[in-house]
């Protein structure tokens, strides 16, 4: 059994978002230098929704939720009402064998285990400063349905 590298981690996170994207008929984008604090850029015709993503093999599960420390810098880049794209966490739970990550067989194709996703888009500030904990509910399941709900909720903010 061989637990991945973060950054084989990272690298395996972008393929859920990629799947999701391209199942909801969006084009997306990696960000080479994630200095606003995102890895991934995901485009409808006129919206776009920013991922920061985060991979782990061990997650911190509380009541249905999956728990998340991020970084103070990162949440407020994403939280913030000011920014033209919707910020989004996505957290990616991996196996902890990396030949479980992806199996394909003449029956098709599968990732394991599963992304999950937090709007951070106006969320309130918090006085830490160093991280803050979030709770990402295990039924907010990152699926192309739920980015196209996400990419509503962005197309809604500039209606108003």
């Amino acid at each position: 059994m061989v637990d991945g590298s973060p950054k084989q981690k990272e690298r395996f996170s972008r393929a859920w978002v990629v799947a999701a994207a391209a199942a909801a008929n969006f084009t997306y984008e990696i960000v080479a230098d994630d200095e606003r604090g995102v890895d991934m850029t995901v485009h409808s015709h006129e919206h776009t929704l920013d991922f920061q993503l985060k991979a782990t093999s061990n997650p911190d599960i509380q009541d249905d939720c999956l728990v998340h420390d991020l970084d103070i810098r990162t949440y407020d880049l994403l939280r913030s009402q000011q920014r033209s794209g919707y910020g989004v966490l996505a957290v990616i739970v991996v196996a902890d064998d990396t030949a479980a990550w992806h199996v394909m067989d003449q029956r098709g194709t599968s990732l394991t285990r599963s992304a999950y996703y937090l709007p951070l888009f106006g969320m309130p500030s918090t006085s830490n400063t160093a991280t803050i904990r979030l709770r990402v509910p295990m039924s907010n399941l990152l699926t192309a349905n739920a980015m196209k709900l996400m990419m509503d909720a962005q197309a809604a903010r500039w209606a108003s």
